[in-house]
């Protein structure tokens, strides 16, 4: 199993305050998911599955892994309201606490990190913990306008219909 890795939510910035025109955005949910949180973490951990029911993401590719299995690289499109922009991210796993982490790497002009945790509340029930912070290069809206408002909010939302449609 693999060691432990404290997860926390950090904000580094790949621009200056000057090249930087618009403010990150920054959000963050807990939701009642309908399964345990050992299901739940292992529907998130299948990232190649993302687009199946993230609607913003059209594409999800495992760049690389870990020995057990578990993405630590991936690429992703998403879909954007008048276009598509592609960014990677970088994923740490905690599987004896349920958490997952994840960045962009230094110095990507699209440049993301977020976290989520999985706590058991029953056998059939667990709270998910999500938190993502977002800063483009550029303004613009996303296709699914509810991740403009609160991304956590949507990303949770449609994780947790997912989970519904294939319990």
């Amino acid at each position: 199993m693999p060691a432990a890795v404290p997860l926390t939510l950090t904000s580094r910035s790949p621009w200056t305050d000057d090249e930087l025109d618009v403010a990150p955005i920054t959000t963050e949910v807990s939701a009642t998911l309908p399964v345990g949180a050992g299901t739940a973490f292992q529907a998130f951990a299948d990232v190649a599955r993302t687009p199946r029911w993230l609607s913003v993401v059209q594409s999800a590719r495992v760049v690389r892994g870990d020995a057990h299995g578990r993405p630590l690289l991936v690429a992703f499109l998403a879909r954007l309201e008048r276009a598509t922009i592609g960014y990677s991210l970088e994923y740490r796993w905690d599987e004896t606490d349920l958490t997952v982490a994840w960045s962009s790497p230094e110095g990507r002009s699209v440049h993301i990190v977020g976290d989520v945790r999985f706590t058991p509340l029953s056998a059939r029930a667990c709270l998910m913990h999500y938190r993502l912070a977002v800063e483009l290069p550029f303004e613009t809206e996303w296709s699914n306008a509810s991740f403009g408002g609160n991304a956590a909010a949507a990303v949770a939302c449609e994780f947790r219909e997912y989970l519904r449609a294939i319990a």
